[in-house]
């Protein structure tokens, strides 16, 4: 069986809630000592008390039923309309407490007292309400860390190939200084060890006659022509 209502300024229910056992108070307002109390090591299950309202102030009712060993107090309305927030001093109240209505109160005293069946007290509707908005916070920021990660990590590597592209496309070609090193010779039309083609195999244009050329670091005795200094 579940109940909902208003709580008082008491320890809030937490988590999934709390089950017990549902007993009347005796006397029923519990405007003085309840004569049924629970006693210390007895194996009663989360015992709660059922009182009525009126007759002494909401914190009086609380207080008197935590004394008498009591986990929870169930305060119903004595009379019909709407349900108002329990008001008073909630210093030195441990136990839970909540206010429900006059037909919810009557319900329960048919099932005061009896051990096989159990009363659910769940949390706050507000409770639950700022529970899913704080998970939902919470979810969503992880998912953009996730995603902004995702995002720089994809950037840095475009970037880099991009910087590797660029590298690339600066290459012009050998420098002075290499092409200088390179060995050289003067082109005969006597073909020899040293020239093995009339023609260059870059850039397919025949040799001239005395002209300098030089020899490819591929060693496939390929001549490179250049012009002349």
């Amino acid at each position: 069986m579940f109940v909902v209502g208003w709580y008082f300024s008491a320890p809030a229910i937490e988590g999934t809630g709390k089950c017990g056992i549902l007993y009347l108070a005796n006397p029923l307002d519990a405007c003085s000592d309840l004569s049924n109390k629970v006693e210390k090591g007895s194996n009663i299950t989360s015992p709660f008390a059922l009182v009525i309202r009126g007759g002494c102030s909401f914190d009086d009712k609380v207080r008197r039923v935590q004394k008498a060993g009591f986990e929870a107090a169930i305060v119903y309305d004595n009379d019909d309309g709407f349900l108002v927030a329990m008001a008073g001093n909630a210093a030195g109240i441990k136990i839970h407490a909540v206010f429900v209505s006059k037909a919810s109160g009557e319900i329960l005293k048919k099932y005061t007292g009896s051990p096989d069946i159990e009363l659910w007290l769940s949390p706050t509707f507000e409770n639950s309400a700022w529970s899913i908005m704080a998970i939902s916070f919470i979810s969503l920021l992880a998912m953009s860390a996730v995603l902004a990660t995702c995002f720089f990590v994809r950037r840095y590597h475009v970037r880099r190939e991009r910087s590797r592209s660029s590298r690339v496309r600066e290459f012009h070609g050998m420098s002075r200084r290499l092409v200088k090193a390179m060995p050289s010779l003067i082109f005969t039309a006597v073909l020899d060890d040293n020239s093995t083609s009339r023609t260059c195999a870059v850039c397919l244009e025949d040799y001239t006659i005395g002209e300098k050329l030089r020899i490819l670091p591929c060693h496939h005795s390929k001549l490179l022509t250049i012009p002349r200094m």
